[in-house]
């Protein structure tokens, strides 16, 4: 079943794609090369990145992962 997406939930969504943007940028990897180290496609890093996309935990973690970080430094942003 799928569910509509609040204001709220979108808001979430663009503050961990601008995160993940942001600790891409920081690290100087393209979409490419961060969706290859994540074995991820560049469309989804693209996706999410633009909140286009309500990702898993899974792909997450793998993110993060790539970005040599901790799941949860993934989420240190400022609302």
């Amino acid at each position: 079943m799928l569910e509509k997406l609040s204001e709220k939930d979108i808001k979430v969504m663009k503050m961990v794609g601008d995160r993940i943007r942001q600790l891409r940028d920081e690290k100087g990897l393209s979409q490419f090369q961060l969706s290859v180290d994540a074995d991820l496609t560049k469309n989804q890093i693209g996706r999410i990145e633009r909140a286009e996309h309500n990702t898993s935990l899974v792909t997450l973690s793998r993110i993060a992962e790539a970005l040599d970080i901790s799941l949860h430094d993934l989420f240190l942003f400022e609302e």
